[in-house]
């Protein structure tokens, strides 16, 4: 609700004087809550500077109820009434593009009211800004399908979905998904914490080294712009370089091949297919990373596994849950390549 308000006074020289104050409400909606204030102020205010939104709070032009607020950060509560004053602010109404259907299609291994776990293939981007045939496009348009006025109510209200994490192109391998606010808030807070939600890989890769290999590894990676690919090392090159860790579990070997399992602690770009090819063993099918085997839009690496552990409630009802999909590596282990 936004109301005009024509304020008056005299000046010194009894000179009558107006001045225009926008008085503009907002009433939180359930799907609202649980974020800060200045997240919501940005949303609505998105053609307003940052600068102007921050000096709002400064001036006292912020409200929640009848009492002024200065804390950005401040968490919103469903029903809660925000009253912003400025005669500057411009609304902008979200604009709502429905999601069409693509030709990418997805297996679903999980689903309720909160996330959705699912099968990204080999060769499918999870996210393109050059093609609408992309895993994110795909979830939505289904979404959408399963409760059209459910979606555009959460799309009015600035919640896009997206994937939680990343997945290389040309791996295969489950994708979480949050399906409202409050899970997005929560996965995204843990998505890093092992403890909490555990990512496991199977890698087939080829045997190059006589080497052993490590139980653990740590160390730091960086981007080779040169080669157009990320490095490894177990020390520090360079000023942008970022810390990395995983573990890793021979499963099988034979044929000139390893299986790996790989637990992930971190989750940086290329961080298995960047450590694999340091250790000399680098996975079947990357030829980015000194594969010799070339296959055509894939790589043998697959994201196979999730456990959820240790959530706080709400979410708690998915502690112990595991995620797998069959993958069929045994028979694929054995081929000759």
């Amino acid at each position: 609700m936004i109301r005009i308000l024509l304020i008056y006074f005299f000046s010194c020289d009894n000179e009558i004087k107006f001045t225009l104050n926008i008085m503009i409400n907002f009433i939180i909606k359930k799907e609202e809550s649980d974020q800060t204030i200045i997240s919501f102020l940005k949303k609505k205010f998105r053609s307003t500077p940052l600068s102007l939104i921050y000096k709002l709070f400064r001036n006292k032009k912020v409200q929640i109820g009848r009492k002024s607020i200065r804390y950005y950060h401040y968490r919103l509560k469903k029903k809660e009434k925000i009253t912003v004053w400025d005669s500057l602010l411009k609304i902008c109404q979200p604009k709502i593009t429905l999601p069409t259907k693509t030709e990418v299609n997805f297996e679903i291994i999980y689903e309720d009211e909160n996330i959705i776990l699912v099968v990204k293939e080999h060769n499918i981007e999870v996210h393109s800004s050059k093609s609408s045939d992309c895993l994110n496009n795909a979830v939505k348009y289904y979404l959408y399908q399963q409760d059209p006025d459910k979606y555009q109510e959460q799309t009015k209200s600035l919640f896009i979905i997206n994937a939680l994490h990343r997945l290389d192109k040309l791996t295969k391998g489950l994708v979480i998904y949050p399906k409202n606010p409050p899970a997005k808030k929560m996965l995204y807070n843990v998505i890093n914490d092992k403890k909490k939600i555990t990512k496991k890989y199977l890698a087939v890769c080829e045997n190059n080294t006589k080497k052993a290999l490590p139980n653990y590894i740590s160390g730091y990676l960086w981007k080779d712009e040169k080669e157009k690919r990320m490095k490894f090392s177990p020390n520090p090159q360079q000023e942008q370089t970022k810390q990395c860790s995983m573990e890793i579990k021979k499963v099988d070997r034979g044929n000139n091949k390893l299986l790996l399992e790989i637990t992930l602690h971190t989750g940086r770009k290329h961080q298995i297919r960047a450590i694999l090819s340091y250790l000399g063993c680098p996975i079947i099918g990357d030829k980015k990373y000194e594969s010799k085997i070339e296959i055509k839009n894939k790589i043998f690496l697959f994201a196979y596994k999730v456990l959820f552990n240790n959530l706080i409630f709400p979410f708690s009802y998915l502690n112990k849950k595991t995620f797998e999909i069959d993958v069929n590596l045994r028979t694929l282990f054995k081929e000759k390549i």
